[in-house]
């Protein structure tokens, strides 16, 4: 059953075929990858909108405290921003009351200018007199309509959330604004990429860790059943499989099958002549011929040499001597190797008999194949 199985996985994935397989490998890699990847963004995504949401809340408390500790209406005189009669401009307690309660930053403009803030430079000075981003001025100020999402502020990203501040007229004269760092956001990001890309990545490198202790397996024990030069299976593999047929004639009485001895006639002289590249060359020219001709079930091997076995399951002796005459015509016709070569093969056919076992047939087989040589060569002797 082993030798079965790595023969499928050779021929199906470790054959010339396997680049497609695995393109396909690697794509399922990919794709897997890039689920894992867009689940993360997604979970990340669904957080920011939990985040949003929240700021968007905080600032209806921002608004509210300020209506609570600053009762009266926005109105700008003289290029000041006041809340009833108390005034915006650098009135730190409003936004740092806000800012101790809830942790977010908070600030008002007069416009598009900051005129109060909790949010500091480098050094820790307060970023009054900078200006709102554009994308953010244009829909607030422009537009008169709130804005909730990620914004710049100063090259740095924050979950935001504002509001346009109106006078008693209606006409928008600044914005409210408070939000929370994306920085602090970066671990929560990181933990969700760890937590579900982690399995993911896990499960892949045991995926391709167990399909290469596959492959290199089946590779292996293809490679102990495989004779190396004609690409065939080897004697080792067909002794394997005789025995298994005897073992299923012994279990079931009407089963046959039959072997054939194949031996090239003179192939020393090849040798001799031509070089050992070129008796190479006609093994493996010799070896394909034959496999082209014979069925997908037959066991076809060498078993030392020039010499050649055929196991052929479900066949009785009369028909294994039937594709045994055709198979030494099929030789006899054809041109071998560079040099196109006619040559010849002997022929050694025999079947199960009761009580036989691995020896006693394989004894039989050479006997026939020895008449065949007796004989003259080029031909089939059953026994």
């Amino acid at each position: 059953m082993k030798y079965r199985i790595a023969g499928y996985i050779s021929e199906k994935f470790l054959s010339s075929k396997s680049q497609i397989f695995f393109i396909l490998i690697s794509v399922s890699i990919l794709l897997a990858l890039l689920v894992g990847w867009i689940s993360a963004r997604c979970s990340y995504h669904n957080v920011l909108e939990v985040a949003i949401s929240h700021v968007e809340k905080d600032l209806k408390m921002f608004e509210n405290l300020l209506n609570l500790k600053y009762p009266g209406e926005w109105k700008a005189v003289d290029g000041k921003l006041y809340k009833g009669i108390f005034l915006v401009n650098e009135n730190f307690e409003m936004v740092d009351f806000f800012e101790r309660i809830t942790g977010n930053t908070a600030t008002i403009f007069l416009g598009d200018t900051r005129v109060t803030t909790t949010i500091r430079d480098e050094i820790g000075a307060r970023i009054i007199g900078t200006k709102v981003s554009l994308p953010v001025a244009q829909r607030v100020l422009v537009q008169g309509k709130e804005y909730y999402g990620v914004a710049d502020i100063l090259g740095e990203k924050y979950v935001t959330a504002y509001k346009p501040i109106k006078d008693p007229s209606g006409k928008i004269i600044g914005i409210l604004y408070t939000g929370i760092p994306l920085a602090k956001f970066e671990p929560l990001k990181h933990k969700f990429y760890l937590t579900i890309l982690t399995p993911y990545l896990i499960l892949l490198i045991l995926f391709i860790f167990n399909v290469l202790i596959i492959f290199f397996w089946a590779r292996a024990v293809n490679l102990s059943i495989i004779d190396p030069l004609t690409r065939v299976y080897n004697r080792r593999y067909e002794i394997h499989r005789l025995k298994q047929e005897i073992l299923k004639r012994q279990a079931k009485k009407d089963y046959q099958f039959s072997l054939i001895l194949i031996d090239l006639d003179d192939f020393k002289q090849i040798n001799d002549i031509y070089g050992h590249t070129e008796g190479d060359r006609v093994l493996k020219e010799f070896a394909e011929l034959i496999k082209q001709r014979i069925r997908n079930q037959d066991v076809f091997g060498r078993w030392g040499g020039e010499e050649f076995l055929l196991l052929c399951p479900e066949t009785p002796l009369e028909g294994a001597k039937t594709l045994a005459e055709i198979l030494r015509q099929l030789i006899a016709n054809h041109t071998f190797g560079e040099n196109k070569l006619k040559i010849t093969a002997s022929f050694g056919v025999t079947s199960y008999n009761e009580g036989d076992d691995l020896e006693t047939i394989l004894n039989r087989l050479d006997k026939a194949l020895y008449q065949g040589k007796i004989k003259g060569k080029n031909c089939v002797v059953t026994f």
